[in-house]
């Protein structure tokens, strides 16, 4: 086998690919064994069938296999050379003279032209004020899991405690749930329409709401059945002693919730500046690309969309055509990046993915799918593009590790705009 390249652009490769003749027999007598054990022909013993005898009965069949036996041996060896972006595309074939001809055109990772993500600054919260944060929020659970109920008349109000009854039924008519009980603090940042509308409500009282949910009404009916006046006790030794724990004071509560906190602050942060990192690398490079290859992308991405039906639904999205294929051209960029910034660091530091780390990944897998590991590891195994969703996701993950210290962390003070942020 032969490849030459007839020309080269950015990262579009036109190449052609020649099979010889050994080349062609060898293929050839591969795919004979195989017919000879699945088939036996009228005349002759199973697996006895000249191959002059198999070639005549096939036809353009038997051509178009050889081809197919020819590009797969390429494409497993081209998929060795280069990080490819899409599928190749095959432009033409000739056979003749005793020997085949492809000609093909690639679509390469990009060239990294320049890289400045020792500039990105990453901002998290100062350490101190998360820990008290987290200190007094426990504190606060504590209090009101051991909270004191006394059943009261009069309206529900913000902070009362309540059990309602409530019915589902379904724009058919269905009931899908009928008396059923819940319990719920009401308070003004809960949105839920059952904690709303009973804000106000007194004892015995029915209230009646739509709520809408994937384009379907359902229609609910809440009885409000008791109404609790919340008292919080005093969180005091005394307190603590009653509770029957290991905790016997005030002080020891703040030293155990405070190593507590300082422990989840740490493995938080350490998610989150390695997150944030795999997130923004690609704003901070610059890529050598074909305009050809941001074209593919967008076809193939319409082609999809619109194959599944979904075309319309996702342009409803933005103010019109041409901001949604804008959308997609800058997503296509992103992607491109992103795909020759991981390659060239995980290269230049000779960062791999381990066999065991895609195990201890499918292990966390299965537990967000709600299966057993062994049906999970089935599952992704069989699916090739899974398979490659996982040990991407392992190697973008090795690489932020690999440049977080390169990147300034800064601890900065938290304000209601930088905890929407973050």
């Amino acid at each position: 086998m032969e490849k030459q390249i007839l020309s080269e652009n950015k990262n579009i490769k036109k190449i052609l690919v020649t099979f010889g003749q050994e080349e062609i027999d060898k293929a050839e007598n591969e795919i004979i064994k195989e017919v000879n054990t699945k088939y036996t022909f009228e005349g002759f013993r199973k697996g006895k069938t000249p191959k002059a005898i198999i070639k005549m009965r096939m036809g353009e069949d038997f051509n178009l296999w050889i081809e197919e036996d020819l590009l797969h041996t390429f494409m497993d060896k081209l998929e060795e050379e280069e990080r490819l972006l899409f599928p190749p595309d095959l432009d033409s074939k000739s056979h003749d003279n005793g020997k085949y001809e492809f000609e093909l055109t690639i679509h390469t990772y990009p060239k990294v032209l320049k890289s400045n993500y020792e500039e990105m600054v990453v901002e998290v919260p100062e350490s101190k004020e998360v820990v008290e944060k987290y200190i007094e929020d426990k504190k606060k659970e504590l209090l009101e899991d051991n909270s004191i109920l006394d059943p009261k008349d009069g309206p529900g109000e913000i902070g009362d405690f309540v059990r309602v009854l409530y019915t589902v039924v379904n724009d058919e008519g269905k009931t899908l749930q009928e008396n059923k009980e819940q319990e719920f603090t009401l308070a003004e940042e809960d949105k839920r329409p059952i904690v709303q509308n009973v804000i106000g409500k007194s004892k015995d009282d029915v209230v009646e709401f739509d709520n809408n949910y994937n384009e379907k009404t359902y229609k609910y009916t809440v009885k409000v059945d008791q109404i609790y006046k919340k008292s919080l006790p005093e969180l005091n030794d005394e307190f603590l002693e009653n509770l029957g724990s290991d905790i016997k004071s005030l002080n020891e509560l703040e030293e155990k919730l405070s190593a507590e906190g300082k422990e989840m602050f740490e493995k938080w942060n350490q998610d989150y500046v390695k997150n944030y990192i795999i997130n923004e690398l690609p704003e901070y490079v610059e890529i050598e690309i074909a305009e050809e290859s941001i074209q593919q992308y967008k076809e193939t991405y319409f082609e999809n969309i619109k194959k599944d039906g979904k075309y319309e639904e996702e342009l409803k999205k933005y103010e019109s055509e041409e901001k949604f294929v804008e959308d997609v051209e800058k997503s296509a960029t992103r992607w491109m990046k992103e795909l020759a910034i991981t390659e060239k660091i995980s290269q230049e530091n000779d960062i791999t993915v381990t066999e065991e780390e895609i195990q201890k990944s499918i292990a966390a897998i299965s537990q967000m799918w709600y299966m057993p590991v062994e049906r999970a590891r089935e599952v992704i195994y069989s699916n090739n593009k899974l398979l490659n969703e996982v040990v991407w996701d392992i190697l973008k993950s090795k690489v932020a590790d690999s440049i977080k210290d390169k990147v300034t962390i800064k601890e900065v003070e938290q304000t209601e705009e930088h905890d929407h942020q973050h």
